[in-house]
């Protein structure tokens, strides 16, 4: 129970969240199946829902998570760049590992004799293998370490909601089914914990001034 108060004491405001939105999720993935779950999450839209993901969703891309790592390494905050990137490429090997294992549709050839879903034109629905959400993990695993080293607290539950956000994307762009986006994000999430407690323990090596030093002042 004290390890567990100490962990959760890291960030109290994140932690709270995240473990409200995995209860919700499980809670919604328990009793809606794998179809119906789908098609109630992405029966809604409109335009302006519909350009906000178009490009919110791109938090999730690799290419965020770099520029991420690239403004940190610029203002040397190594220490916490060597971590979101190390999570970065880990997270993504264990998703890229298990949709080569998993045959998981994507939504879009899934229902593609059964119900219509919703699809934007112009957004790419590239790839074969929807389980699990890339994008969910590396959202999630970036929010968490952000939220980690965040000096203010709070701001971590904007981290979660931006991940979260990032999530529904994919539902939202028919992208993915709930299950991949869960799947996602416990992977991020993990991975993130496991990289900051390792980078903890060897801490060390870097110096305690670096360790400081990737503590976002503003965050």
């Amino acid at each position: 129970m004290n390890k567990f108060r100490s962990f959760f004491s890291l960030n109290p405001y994140y932690f709270a969240g995240l473990l409200l939105f995995f209860a919700v999720g499980f809670f919604f993935l328990w009793f809606y199946p794998k179809s119906e779950g789908f098609l109630f999450l992405n029966a809604h839209h409109g335009k302006f829902p519909d350009n906000f993901f178009i490009y919110f969703t791109n938090l999730g891309d690799g290419f965020f998570t770099v520029a991420i790592i690239l403004l940190l390494l610029i203002t040397r905050r190594f220490f916490f760049a060597w971590q979101i990137l190390t999570a970065f490429l880990i997270s993504g090997l264990l998703v890229q590992i298990l949709k080569n294992l998993i045959y998981s549709p994507r939504p879009k050839e899934f229902f593609k004799l059964k119900e219509h879903i919703y699809l934007i034109e112009g957004v790419t629905h590239t790839g074969s293998s929807s389980f699990p959400s890339g994008h969910a993990a590396s959202a999630f695993a970036l929010a968490t370490l952000l939220a980690l080293f965040a000096k203010n607290k709070k701001i971590g539950c904007l981290y979660l909601l931006a991940a979260a956000l990032v999530g529904y994307s994919r539902i939202y762009l028919s992208q993915h089914f709930p299950l991949d986006v869960m799947a996602g994000a416990l992977i991020g999430v993990f991975v993130a914990l496991l990289v900051y407690f390792f980078f903890k323990t060897k801490s060390h090596r870097f110096g305690k001034k670096a360790e400081r030093n990737a503590i976002i002042p503003g965050g």
